[in-house]
């Protein structure tokens, strides 16, 4: 796994050097995602603030809220460090992304968390489509609405999409 993300990283540090960027600096976006415990589903709406830094550098800030029928709301801010490379056409009209980074999670709840996450996004025109999975690790014991004790460990599955928006 380390030889794979050493060569994930190396690869897009190449492609930053062999290429012009011609992303915007910071975009914005809105995702949805969906993850379970013990037979109990939850929800989890996002509103992310990307910066790139470079072309294969992208620090995500993301508010949240997480909801669900036997889970305690709770909200906060998951901020992680995406490395990436992609594929686009020559007036990246149409292309693909691949991310991967680790990443912290500030919440209420006592659901402060460590987590990697990693997807693939689709561009068509001004619109684009992700997919992907983050894993977290819970610093602290979680109950849920019924005083249920939550596992320490969960994997959240998403969709992202944005239209281009940047500034």
């Amino acid at each position: 796994m380390k030889k794979f993300i050493f060569a994930f990283i190396t690869l897009c540090s190449l492609q930053s050097f062999a290429q012009r960027s011609s992303r915007p600096q910071f975009t914005y976006d809105i995702s949805g995602g969906v993850g379970s415990y013990d037979s109990n589903s939850y929800t989890q709406l996002q509103l992310g603030l990307n910066w790139y830094a470079y072309e294969w550098l992208n620090w995500r800030n993301a508010a949240f809220t997480q909801f669900g029928s036997s889970i305690n709301n709770v909200y906060g801010l998951d901020s992680s460090i995406l490395f990436q490379t992609s594929a686009y056409t020559q007036n990246r009209d149409a292309g693909v992304e691949v991310f991967l980074g680790p990443g912290v999670r500030l919440a209420s709840e006592n659901s402060n968390a460590g987590f990697a996450q990693g997807g693939i996004t689709f561009a068509l025109g001004g619109l684009r489509l992700g997919f992907g999975a983050q894993a977290l690790h819970y610093w602290a014991e979680r109950t849920d609405k019924n005083d249920v004790v939550m596992p320490k460990d969960e994997v959240n599955y998403f969709i992202t999409v944005s239209g281009g928006g940047s500034f």
